[in-house]
């Protein structure tokens, strides 16, 4: 095989990744760009995170990235170990829609898709066609590359070294180890099934031998969320451990029903004379079979990876209620004294947030930027729960007339995470000067500290004035003087920027700077004047 070869099938892969990169987008931006939130929030139950995560893997193309997002929202607690399994389940069926897609065998077709999608993109303006174009592009793209990779594979059937190695694959364990190591490798299961459709496809390598090497991607994809999860807490890391249990004991369960049941036969007699068809279809039973069989015992894959990685998790002890019984009882004061007790500690939390945003600005400063980060998952926990319990009394315990003191509640609680998010902004550009090692003006330092004095001030009076009248008067005075300082402050820096005393950058973040204050004492004032 010569060096030319190899360069096609390096190119004919790169085609193929790319294709898929620009079709998973493209989906994405036509499902309107909500799937984090979709995982979150549509994953009561096992059967839900089975759907979801098929769905989600279906539009994004790619386990490994609903595997890595399931890490990550056990991770900030938004989603518990025993709702990720379901999803990961799901996400494992999801996947074999890129296998499915390439089987379909339309390469003479594939660059008159590509045009066509890529005139819909760059001509049309309307952003859902545009989008449908880039998945039609995409599409094309990836069959492109499909074919580049198989004819770049042609001279290896006169290769008496790769025949050999190919036979020695028909044995199941060499088999399963091959699909595992190649997939760990190159991290996408897709992209080593389109290789293994490719080379089916030019005879090289036999039905048989095949499904070993599929049975092993599946087990190689875990590299993924495993990598993710190294710097994650405990339940993250126990998250990773169910993927890989998940797909090691549904390659074993699999390998034996192989031999009990028919399976190889009906593929073939299904798939007709179609090698690539051959492999998807197996690869699309595999993971239907394994989340059939599964399914039941998803509360003991979560057990077991709590008992392969025990002991309580430092990173996330804080997320949790410390103030509401989610057991309710029946006395409402009670209740709200619970609930109000709840959101003055997310209150702190956020306010802890916002000063630590202040000192990032003037000194960044890393391990306060972690310290930030964590704060926003708790803030974030806190509000998903908070929430969902006052919705919970609302709909259970109240009337008219002890409701609007719950709903009032729900406000606040919305208000303080937007606070946290606009506190995170601030850091985020901090983080962002540190690295280009921007500079800004004393008079730009001066202006914000004037700033902080405001929100300071603002936070005093809701941590110290009772009366609400007083509380009242005195946010009006604080704001009508905040809003005249943030105006002047910005005709000021517009006039730096004229006379160069200002970096343009640097000029931009300290601009969005001023705007995440504005955003912080609004919100703010809004809780001083619903607090109760």
């Amino acid at each position: 095989m010569s060096i030319a070869y190899v360069f096609a099938l390096l190119g004919g892969l790169a085609l193929f990744l790319y294709g898929m990169d620009l079709m998973s987008e493209g989906l994405e931006l036509v499902a309107g760009n909500r799937l984090h939130n979709i995982i979150e929030k549509l994953t009561s139950n096992t059967i839900k995170g089975i759907l979801v995560g098929t769905v989600v893997t279906a539009i994004i193309q790619s386990s490994s990235a609903t595997t890595v997002m399931a890490v990550g929202f056990v991770n900030s607690g938004l989603m518990t170990l025993q709702q990720a399994v379901g999803v990961i389940m799901g996400a494992n069926i999801g996947t074999t829609v890129t296998g499915q897609l390439v089987a379909l065998n339309i390469t003479e077709s594939a660059p008159l898709m590509a045009f066509i999608g890529f005139a819909m993109f760059k001509f049309i303006n309307k952003n859902s066609v545009k989008y449908l174009g880039q998945v039609i592009m995409g599409l094309g793209v990836l069959f492109m590359g499909m074919t580049i990779m198989s004819d770049s594979m042609s001279p290896l059937q006169e290769s008496e070294t790769f025949v050999n190695i190919m036979t020695k694959i028909s044995n199941p364990v060499m088999g399963v180890l091959v699909g595992t190591i190649f997939t760990a490798v190159i991290q996408s299961s897709s992209a080593s099934l389109g290789i293994l459709q490719a080379l089916a496809n030019k005879g090289l390598i036999a039905f048989h031998g095949a499904i070993f090497i599929v049975c092993g991607f599946n087990i190689g994809t875990c590299i993924t969320s495993i990598l993710s999860s190294l710097g994650s807490s405990k339940n993250g890391k126990r998250t990773a451990t169910v993927h890989v249990l998940f797909n090691v004991f549904g390659t074993i369960i699999f390998l034996i029903l192989l031999y009990i049941f028919p399976f190889e036969e009906i593929i073939v007699k299904l798939s007709k004379d179609l090698p690539a068809a051959q492999i998807a279809n197996m690869h699309t039973l595999f993971n239907i079979l394994a989340t059939l069989i599964l399914f039941p015992f998803s509360k003991f894959l979560a057990t077991l990876a709590t008992k392969l990685i025990p002991g309580k998790d430092p990173a996330t002890e804080d997320l949790s209620l410390k103030y509401i019984n989610i057991k309710k009882h029946h006395d409402v004061p009670l209740l709200l004294t619970d609930v109000k007790a709840e959101v003055k500690r997310m209150l702190d939390i956020a306010k802890e947030n916002y000063r630590l945003s202040i000192e990032l600005f003037h000194n960044y400063d890393e391990s306060k930027y972690k310290k930030l980060l964590h704060n926003e998952d708790i803030i974030n926990y806190l509000n998903s729960n908070i929430t969902k319990y006052i919705i919970d009394i609302l709909s259970e315990f109240m009337d008219d007339s002890t409701a609007s003191s719950f709903t009032a509640y729900m406000r606040i609680v919305r208000d303080i995470e937007r606070i946290g998010d606009h506190s995170k902004a601030i850091a985020e550009y901090a983080k962002a000067s540190s690295e280009r090692q921007l500079t800004y003006s004393d008079d730009c330092y001066k202006e914000l500290k004037f700033l902080d004095k405001s929100v300071e001030q603002l936070y005093t009076v809701l941590e110290n004035v009772a009366d609400p009248e007083e509380r009242r008067v005195l946010n009006y005075s604080l704001n009508k003087n905040f809003e005249n300082k943030v105006e002047n402050f910005r005709n000021l820096h517009i006039e730096r920027m004229k006379d160069g005393i200002c970096d343009p950058e640097s000029g931009v973040f300290y601009e969005k700077t001023l705007s995440n204050y504005e955003r912080i004492f609004s919100y703010l004032d809004n809780i001083n004047k619903l607090f109760v």
